[in-house]
C-alpha cells in the first residue's frame, strides 16, 4: 500500500469511527484502543507490534490524534464557527478543548504503553499503590513482586509515562521506596531536553526511555545512555524474566 492510498483509507476509517461515536468524546482508554483497532484493520501485522515496538508506538500515537481531531471538529466545529456569546463563552470553551487535548494525550500514552508491554507478554501492574498512596505508571513484574520483601529489589523495573517533562520529571524520584537509590525508568515523547537536565536526571539515577527515531534530537554526548522503547523491553525480558 502506498501512502496515498493509506492515508485515504485512514481517513475513510477514522470518519466512519468518528461518526459512530455520536457527537460524544470516549476517555483515553477508549479512545487509544480505537485507534490500534483503525490501525490493525487496515495493516494485517500482528507481529509489528512485537518487531517494531518503536515504530508501532508512533504510529498509534498519530493516528489517535487524527481520530481525536476529526472528533473535536464534529463537536466543536461549528459552534467556533458560529462564534461566542461573549468572551467568557469563549474562554470556557477554549479552556475545556485544552485540558481535554492535556488529558487524552497522557492518558493515551499509557494505554499504548500498555498494550506494548501485554503484546510482548511482559508481566506488569499499571498505577497501583506502591506507600503512601504514590502509584508509578508501571512495575515489572508487579505490584505483589513489589510488596513482597523476600522479593529481590534488583528484579523490580519501574516506568513512569509522561508526554513531556519539564519539572515534572521529578516526580517519580520518591513513587517506589525500594527503587529510591537505585535506576528509575522515564518514558517521554519530548525530544528538546537540555543538556542541563539531562545531566540532572542522570545524576538520579533516571534513565530516559524514548521511542528510537527520537534519540538523534538529543544532544550527542547522551545518546547512549538513551533506551529505545524496544531496548527497554529487552531489558524487562533479561531482568524480570531471565529470557
Amino acid at each position: 500500500m502506498n501512502l496515498l492510498d493509506f492515508i485515504k483509507k485512514l481517513q475513510n476509517k477514522l470518519e466512519k469511527v468518528a461518526d459512530n461515536l455520536n457527537g460524544e468524546f470516549p476517555n483515553a482508554k477508549e479512545m487509544s484502543r480505537l485507534a490500534r483497532s483503525v490501525h490493525e484493520k487496515i495493516f494485517d501485522d500482528t507481529d509489528a507490534v512485537i518487531n517494531n515496538p518503536d515504530e508501532i508506538l508512533c504510529l498509534w500515537l498519530s493516528i489517535e490524534y487524527e481520530l481525536f481531531c476529526i472528533v473535536e471538529e464534529k463537536i466543536y466545529g461549528k459552534k467556533v464557527r458560529r462564534g461566542f456569546n461573549g468572551m467568557r463563552e469563549f474562554l470556557d470553551t477554549a479552556n475545556s478543548v485544552m485540558n481535554r487535548r492535556k488529558v487524552r494525550a497522557g492518558k493515551s500514552l499509557e494505554c499504548h504503553l500498555a498494550a506494548i508491554f501485554t503484546a510482548n507478554r511482559l508481566p506488569f501492574s499499571k498505577e497501583k499503590v506502591t506507600e503512601k498512596n504514590k502509584k508509578p505508571d508501571f512495575i515489572f513484574p508487579s505490584i505483589d513482586a513489589y510488596h513482597n520483601p523476600e522479593y529481590d529489589s534488583d528484579k523490580l523495573i519501574v516506568l513512569a509515562a509522561k508526554t513531556t517533562c519539564k519539572d515534572r520529571w521529578r516526580q517519580i524520584l520518591n513513587e517506589a521506596d525500594r527503587r529510591r537509590d537505585k535506576v528509575k525508568y522515564l518514558f517521554t515523547l519530548q525530544s528538546n531536553i537540555s543538556s542541563k537536565q539531562l545531566f540532572e536526571m542522570k545524576s538520579e539515577n533516571v534513565v530516559l526511555v524514548v521511542p528510537k527515531r527520537y534519540i538523534e534530537n538529543y544532544p550527542k554526548e547522551f545518546q547512549t545512555d538513551i533506551l529505545s522503547l524496544s531496548k527497554f523491553i529487552r531489558l524487562v525480558k533479561k531482568t524480570v524474566l531471565n529470557f
